[in-house]
């Protein structure tokens, strides 16, 4: 088990480094115990050159990016789980910067705009040193995108003109597909090499289930109840823990309130054989979980009335 985690980290490394040497956007200023995604860049017909507005770039799939694109695109998506935004975040964010600078960080563009969302100094964005920076962009960008109201629920062209008032605001919604196609096949991928590998495939993965529906006693992959989504992203981590919620709380040591850190299970509700409720702790006070079966798997607050606490189950390893 440790020669294949070990090999299996090497791997992880190697992938990362060759990232890193074709753009440096992966290596500015990474945040500790980050996220990293194990995509390997794929060369493209239209590599040193912008995505064309075509029929074909509405269905593309993400191989249509080359590498300083998809670079930029595992950065957008990085950033968005970082910080515990829904993957519609990073969908508006890509069609975005693929529309405003073809997913490449531009030195130039209309007046003052710069970088990958065409920012502008003269308009508050920051300095250009700033804007230049693809982290910092991104990040910019996500502040402004979730102040405005209801923005989930926007369509993608709405939700982008209300942070980038764009001449053209219809032009982002060509990128939509290709957008989605790109986030979905980064969404399983995203995972920390060290420090914090299983934490944060555990995170990658409930992240990716996103938007399925609840059934009860459903494990996935097409939908899941609340305790079937964490034993299912612990697995995936190649860590076991029980099935049902009573058990996972008896299964981990238990975590004071205000020491919970990502990874942790928040339980709820308290019944005769233990509580009736769990989610995955994502970090600021926010969780993933299965709530019931009139919504979706989604990222809610765990400051509820009916907190238990916390606990972070055993690294046992799966077995067979």
């Amino acid at each position: 088990m440790k020669a294949a985690a070990a090999g299996t980290a090497l791997l992880l490394l190697i992938v990362l480094a060759f990232v890193a040497a074709a753009t440096s956007i992966l290596t500015s200023s990474p945040t500790p115990g980050g996220i990293a995604c194990t995509i390997a860049p794929t060369t493209s017909s239209v590599t040193g050159g912008p995505v064309a507005v075509s029929p074909s770039a509405r269905t593309a799939p993400m191989q249509d990016l080359d590498v300083e694109q998809q670079a930029n695109a595992v950065l957008i998506v990085q950033v968005a789980m970082e910080r515990g935004l829904p993957a519609r975040a990073a969908v508006i964010a890509i069609a975005t910067t693929l529309q405003e600078s073809k997913l490449r960080n531009l030195r130039h563009g209309h007046l003052d705009s710069l970088g990958l969302f065409q920012q502008r100094p003269s308009q508050g964005w920051g300095t250009p040193e700033q804007i230049l920076d693809p982290r910092y962009a991104t990040g910019t960008f996500y502040d402004h995108l979730v102040k405005v109201p209801r923005w989930e629920q926007l369509p993608l062209t709405q939700a982008a003109q209300a942070v980038q008032r764009s001449a053209s605001p219809s032009s982002y919604a060509q990128w939509e597909p290709l957008a989605q196609h790109t986030v979905d096949a980064l969404a399983g991928t995203c995972v920390t090499v060290i420090p914090g590998e299983r934490v944060m495939a555990v995170l990658a993965y409930a992240h990716a289930q996103l938007g399925k529906p609840y059934l009860w006693g459903a494990e996935g992959p097409a939908a899941f109840d609340c305790s079937g989504l964490t034993m299912r992203a612990y697995q995936a981590a190649g860590i076991s823990i029980p099935r049902v919620a009573a058990d996972q709380w008896r299964h981990g040591p238990p975590i004071s309130r205000g020491q919970e850190q990502p990874g942790d299970l928040a339980f709820f509700r308290m019944e005769a054989d233990g509580p009736g409720h769990v989610g995955l702790v994502i970090g600021n006070g926010r969780m993933i979980h299965a709530p019931n079966r009139r919504t979706v798997v989604k990222i809610d607050t765990y400051q509820r009335g009916d907190l238990i606490g916390f606990t972070r189950p055993h690294a046992h390893p799966t077995t067979g």
